[in-house]
């Protein structure tokens, strides 16, 4: 893994196999964040980041694409996470329609997949992050954090 910092930009260059570590790593580094966005092409591996990142913060129960509901909702501790998928939705009205102002504005953590379509909608405190594929097995994330 490498792990490059730019300012306020990071990146994590890993092995799925080592999806684990990132995900900590990524925790540990968004800790005070609320609001993160997880944009990359289909099959980056979006969800599977997401996924092991909701069982990092110790949510125990299935942790699946919400690309039909567009919202799930997650249990962690006392806590509520929302994992959002815009790949769906065409504009920012229909995000609206969806309730994911209300998810925004709970001040629960809010991890979003496909945020490109609504980027109006995200408050100054957001953290953008890209996957890329560089191979099969690895990946490339960039993270920009809030100034």
């Amino acid at each position: 893994m490498l792990f490059l910092q730019k300012q306020f930009l990071m990146e994590f260059i890993f092995n799925l196999n080592n999806i684990q570590n990132v995900a900590k790593e990524f925790i540990s580094l968004v800790d005070k964040y609320k609001i993160i966005t997880f944009s990359g092409e289909l099959g980056a591996g979006k969800t599977t980041l997401i996924n092991v990142i909701c069982k990092e913060l110790g949510v125990e129960e299935s942790v699946t694409s919400p690309t039909y509901s567009i919202i799930q909702e997650y249990h962690s501790n006392n806590d509520v996470i929302y994992h959002i998928d815009l790949y769906r939705i065409k504009d920012i009205e229909e995000a609206i329609d969806t309730g994911i102002e209300d998810c925004i504005q709970s001040k629960n953590l809010c991890l979003i997949e496909w945020p490109e379509k609504v980027i109006l909608l995200f408050p100054k405190e957001t953290v953008y992050t890209s996957l890329q594929t560089l191979s099969n097995n690895i990946r490339k994330l960039f993270v920009q954090l809030p100034q």
